[in-house]
């Protein structure tokens, strides 16, 4: 399903996170030319879904597929479509090795960084390296369409989570200041439906982020508490069981962000005091 005439969403199939059910794969085709933007999970269904697409559009040439980010959800597809394809399979230079975990025996053949340009005919991609959900996760922006590709950065549905082992809040509330100065007019999320409401959601996130932060240092300034009973006390009744691990996560990023910032403090027993 395209939405620009250059930019096709393909919603395929993924064991990714609820809500969510599918994990989007994009497509950027111009002049016979294409790109392919995330892989999804490993799935000959799926592959052969993407491949099918590619030849309805005529068959352009793909020139390589670009992962945003490591997760199992979004890169191991690659492998399929790159051994098809015969292109090579990119990422940032700071996902390599986790992408290559996922893609063995395959390799990562370009590295990008931020700044870079990727051409697919006669259009210009830029590469932003925006960290948050991971170190080296990457967004692209169309400047001639106002389209920015935001990866799981930003979701259609729902929240996206950051936290350890490689997710960080401080480096994601930047990523989506960063994406509201681009005042994008249309975003392709990683999970859903096109994002047509730009600057709204991108501020619904920002606002996420800093109340579950307010709520956090309330319930410190009652009780220290360790992570374990603030994920009850926040998420009680409030997620699916099987996302549990992610609140987890997600209030261990809050922790962090916290701890560097001085306003809390862990005490010998592991639970955390405000400062």
């Amino acid at each position: 399903m395209s939405e620009t005439g250059l930019m096709h969403r393909l919603p395929v199939s993924t064991p990714t996170l609820y809500p969510a059910t599918t994990t989007n794969v994009y497509i950027i085709a111009d002049q016979g030319e294409a790109l392919i933007i995330d892989g999804g999970y490993e799935n000959p269904a799926a592959a052969k879904e993407i491949i099918d697409y590619v030849t309805k559009l005529g068959n352009p040439k793909v020139t390589g597929i670009l992962l945003t980010h490591y997760h199992q959800d979004h890169s191991p597809g690659a492998k399929a479509l790159a051994d098809f394809y015969q292109c090579p399979i990119a990422c940032h230079a700071l996902e390599k090795e986790a992408v290559e975990k996922q893609i063995s025996p395959y390799t990562v053949q370009i590295t990008y960084q931020e700044g870079d340009m990727i051409t697919v005919g006669s259009k210009q991609l830029q590469v932003l390296h925006t960290p948050g959900h991971t170190r080296g996760h990457l967004s692209l922006w169309l400047e001639t369409e106002k389209l920015l590709v935001t990866g799981d950065n930003i979701v259609a549905e729902g929240t996206t989570w950051i936290g350890p082992p490689d997710g960080d809040l401080t480096d994601y509330l930047q990523t989506l200041h960063r994406f509201l100065e681009l005042k994008p007019a249309l975003i392709a999320p990683g999970h859903g439906e096109w994002v047509h409401d730009t600057m709204a959601k991108i501020e619904f996130f920002i606002q996420r982020r800093l109340e579950r932060e307010q709520q956090v240092l309330r319930l410190l300034a009652e009780q220290p508490r360790n992570a374990a009973e603030l994920v009850q006390a926040i998420y009680a009744g409030q997620v699916h069981p099987s996302v549990l691990w992610v609140a987890e996560r997600t209030v261990l990023g809050h922790l962090e962000k916290l701890m560097r910032e001085n306003k809390i403090a862990k005490t010998e027993d592991g639970s955390y005091r405000t400062v």
